[in-house]
Order: C-alpha cells, then sequence, then structure tokens
C-alpha cells in the first residue's frame, strides 16, 4: 500500500503564509501535566474515536499508562478540542508492533510513536488541506521529542492520509498490516528522524511549520512532564475523590 500525494493539495500547503498570526492563533498547545487535564483529552479522545468513528477501542487503554498526551485547547473558553498520543519505546513495545513487526532501524529505545490523533467535529475546519489543530499538535510534536532525544519518530497511517505525512517529511516503510482495533483498516507505517527536518524537508510550508517560524500558540513543558497520568485501572484519577480521604493506589 502506498498512496501519493494529491499535486493540488501539496500546492495549497505551500500556498500558505506561515508568517500570519492568525493561522494558529485560535488554539493553544501544550502537554497535559496533570491528570484533570490528561482526563479531558481522553474525553476528546473517546468522543471522536467511539462516538464519531465507531472504533471499538477502549479510552484509556494500556498504552496510556507510559505515554504523553498532547492537547489541543480554544483560545476563546479553554476547551480541550484536540489531542495528540506520544509513546516513547523505551517504557516498552508499541501499539503498532501488536500488528508490525519493526525494521531494525525502527526498534531503538529512543523511538517515539505518534498515535490517537482525534479533534472534535467543529474543529477540523481547514487551512487548503490540514486543520489548524492538526497544524499545531505537531509543531508541538516537534519541539517535544527533539527536546526529550527522539531519533526518530514513527506513525501508521490510513492509505488517504499517507499524502499529508510525506508532506511532512514521513518516509514509507512498505510495511503494511490490518488494524484489527480499527476495524481492520489497512494502515502503513511511515517514519521521520525530525533531528533532519529543517535540512531535509522538501515542502515550504512543513519546514516553515517545523522549524522556521516561531509560535507562542505552542508551550512545551519545563522538563520532561509525568506520564501515563492514570490509574492502575486504566481510568483517570479521581481528584476529587483523593481530595475527599479516598485511598487510591
Amino acid at each position: 500500500m502506498h498512496t501519493t500525494a494529491a499535486p493540488d493539495s501539496v500546492a495549497a500547503l505551500n500556498g500558505l503564509d506561515l508568517s500570519r498570526a492568525e493561522i494558529l492563533a485560535s488554539y493553544r498547545f501544550r502537554v497535559a501535566e496533570d491528570p484533570e487535564t490528561f482526563a479531558e483529552a481522553l474525553e476528546v479522545r473517546r468522543a471522536v474515536y467511539r462516538d464519531d468513528f465507531g472504533y471499538d477501542v477502549p479510552v484509556p487503554d494500556e498504552y496510556d499508562r507510559r505515554s504523553w498526551l498532547f492537547v489541543a485547547e480554544s483560545a476563546a473558553d479553554g476547551e480541550i478540542v484536540g489531542t495528540m498520543r506520544i509513546t516513547p519505546r523505551r517504557f516498552g513495545p508499541l501499539e503498532a508492533e501488536e500488528y508490525f513487526c519493526l525494521p531494525a532501524a525502527l526498534a531503538g529505545h529512543e523511538v517515539m510513536e505518534i498515535s490517537r490523533f482525534a479533534i472534535r467535529r467543529n474543529h477540523r475546519e481547514t487551512h487548503a488541506a490540514v486543520p489548524s489543530v492538526s497544524l499545531g499538535l505537531f509543531r508541538l510534536c516537534y519541539e517535544f521529542v527533539l527536546a526529550m532525544g527522539a531519533t526518530c519518530e514513527i506513525i501508521c497511517s490510513k492509505p488517504e492520509r499517507v499524502w499529508m505525512y510525506e508532506a511532512m517529511g514521513f518516509r514509507s516503510t512498505g510495511v503494511t498490516a490490518r488494524y484489527t482495533k480499527l476495524n481492520g483498516a489497512e494502515h502503513e507505517i511511515l517514519c521521520h528522524d525530525f533531528r533532519l527536518a529543517s535540512y531535509t524537508l522538501t515542502n515550504d510550508f512543513f519546514r516553515g511549520l517545523f522549524s522556521e517560524v516561531k509560535f507562542d500558540e505552542v508551550v512545551l513543558p519545563e522538563g520532561e512532564p509525568p506520564i501515563g497520568l492514570v490509574d492502575r485501572f486504566g481510568e483517570p484519577l479521581r481528584v476529587a475523590a483523593v481530595a475527599a480521604g479516598a485511598a487510591v493506589a
């Protein structure tokens, strides 16, 4: 499986002016660093994956216990409207390894998987071919994984989205499988090394997005944030119960 970009989609991206302040201005992007924010991000994923698309997936799942979640918040009211998950391989196998045998080059401890990308329905407006929420989350992803020392990033894509990831600089591995969790849809593993993005990206828009333009809307944490802010039962920590004196192991 390999689907190339539609030329008009790529041209539309390259025609966008990243210097315009409004391209991300409606949102703020950050890492979930407390249980409440983590739980809100999971609610967005649940609404999108289960309610909008009908995927019968657990939310949260076992990988959330050793992952970071990114959030996109509405600048108007602070509502979390988008989320993305980053899972580092140094804490255990990646979700992709349930379905794929990773090539040796993608099986190191400093590899990170990008997954469980979700945007609420009323925030999927696009600039040309890509929603603003997507752009901000991927810019945060770029900055964050570099700060965390990642040497390779992987993502599993459906055929119809491969063109976008290739425009971002992801490379095809030719490794495909059907994701049972996502209704058996065929996916391909794509890989990237964000450390080289400023030199290797041929798409002007994404080179600017990742490495040339500063966005105040994208905020990195100070130091490495806590990981896996869900309890041993897989549900978000119930802070109110803890405050009331309930024991949480």
